[in-house]
């Protein structure tokens, strides 16, 4: 194994305990124990996310994304050009979340095309959409992928977002321990009262390109 094999496990193995700890904390109503749980799944999620950023840019040049697709979030943007390296590239490095001027970046796994893709949503949208997740995650409510769709009918002015948004913004929002997944039942937000201060932190925290 290479020192950069070890490094990536080493980052995964964090990640993934960290994870396990903050459902394991929540299913057991420890839940005096979630912000410092949530606090440091967040940390180590940015870390991994500069990291793998920081070791794209040195093996790749930059490339021109376009931008994403307007349409659901089945449909998937890949990134054009992308150049061929000698490291191998799989599902488990994805997905990776990054900040480019006022966009939100996801950059994802293609399942069906076996390679990356990326969307974007702007900050406006981002807001929008956490302020909705906020709302109906109030007081510990458990809210459904339906539910956050329905709230955004109307709420943008310039017209309504497209779905594949919110499913970026709401993944982002677990990869970064704010929101816990119960299988298809729903989410639940980890400490409601500061949500909002925790999202901004969050996106202060993203690397950026």
């Amino acid at each position: 194994m290479t020192g950069e094999q070890r490094i990536k496990q080493l980052i995964a193995d964090l990640d993934g305990a960290a994870r396990r700890e903050i459902a394991s904390a929540a299913s057991e109503g420890r839940f005096d124990e979630l912000p410092t749980l949530a606090t440091l799944a967040q940390e180590i999620a940015a870390l991994a996310g500069r990291w793998r950023l920081g070791l794209q840019n040195q093996q790749q040049p930059a490339t021109q994304i376009a931008d994403g697709p307007t349409s659901p979030p089945v449909i998937e943007e890949t990134i054009p050009n992308a150049p061929k390296t000698d490291r191998k590239v799989s599902k488990t490095d994805y997905p990776q979340f990054l900040r480019e001027k006022q966009d939100l970046v996801k950059l994802g796994w293609s399942h069906r095309k076996k390679e990356p893709y990326e969307h974007r949503v702007s900050k406006t949208a981002v807001d929008v959409i956490s302020t909705a997740v906020t709302a109906l995650g109030n007081a510990g409510h458990r809210f459904t992928m339906h539910e956050i769709l329905k709230s955004l009918d109307g709420v943008n002015s310039t017209g309504t977002i497209p779905s594949y948004q919110m499913y970026a913004v709401v993944s982002w929002l677990k990869w970064a321990g704010m929101i816990l997944q119960h299988g298809r039942q729903g989410y639940t937000i980890i400490r409601p009262q500061t949500i909002a201060s925790s999202i901004e932190t969050a996106w202060q925290s993203l690397p950026q390109r």
